[in-house]
């Protein structure tokens, strides 16, 4: 099974390395316009999108994408989502915040790529050295980074996964796309979350579980299909 994560950044340590890190494959996200990558592109098993990647260019190749995700493959998007690639997807709406407690992330219904995380190790990041209790965070930690808006309205069949703040608003969701299924983090790059410190280092493992459960392939269209 191979997870190719379309970035447009620094790429993440990969295939080298060991644990979950190594069975993700950075490929920049514009060889999507080059048909020979596009096909190596699109038989991978599953997909990883960066909150960095060109979505105006993505949304060139909405009709590939789309076809990925129906043939079984299985898609985690990241990022504030303004222009739809992939059916189905929804907006990002940024959210009115006042306070850190605007921004809390937490659960909103079961999901394996969350098994094991607790919340409260999402809702602050601090540059200080050393492990710090949720307590010692809300002092010297800041709020927002794994998220900041919100999707609306979620396509049929979808599932908030998280809500933000207290209002419940959707901050992550997934929704199933004929054979496949799409996850959608409205924020940084959840892959980055996953903090060998914390409950959150469980998000690396068990995201490449969930991906790896894709059957994404070319399927019934033909290499001359992908590539047009």
């Amino acid at each position: 099974m191979t997870i190719i994560r379309l970035t447009g950044s620094t790429p993440m340590r990969g295939l080298a390395e060991p644990g979950w890190r190594g069975a993700i494959e950075d490929t920049d996200a514009y060889d999507l316009a080059d048909p020979a990558r596009r096909i190596k592109i699109l038989s991978a098993g599953a997909l990883i999108i960066s909150g960095a990647a060109d979505h105006v260019m993505l949304h060139r190749h909405r009709e590939h994408l789309t076809g990925f995700v129906r043939d079984g493959g299985r898609v985690l998007v990241n990022g504030q989502v303004v222009l739809p690639f992939i059916d189905g997807l929804c907006r990002w709406l940024k959210l009115d915040y006042r306070s850190p407690w605007d921004l809390r992330p937490h659960a909103l219904s079961d999901h394996p790529v969350w098994n094991g995380v607790d919340y409260r190790d999402l809702h602050f990041r601090t540059g200080v050295p050393g492990v710090h209790t949720y307590e010692q965070l809300q002092e010297i930690g800041v709020a927002g980074f794994y998220g900041r808006g919100y999707h609306s309205p979620l396509p049929e069949g979808a599932a908030a996964v998280t809500g933000i703040g207290p209002n419940s608003l959707p901050l992550d969701y997934t929704y199933p796309l004929a054979k496949g299924e799409v996850l959608v983090h409205g924020g940084l790059d959840l892959e980055g979350f996953a903090d060998e410190r914390y409950s959150s280092s469980r998000l690396g493992p068990n995201l490449v579980t969930w991906l790896s459960a894709g059957t994404g392939t070319i399927g019934s269209r033909t290499p001359e299909e992908v590539s047009a």
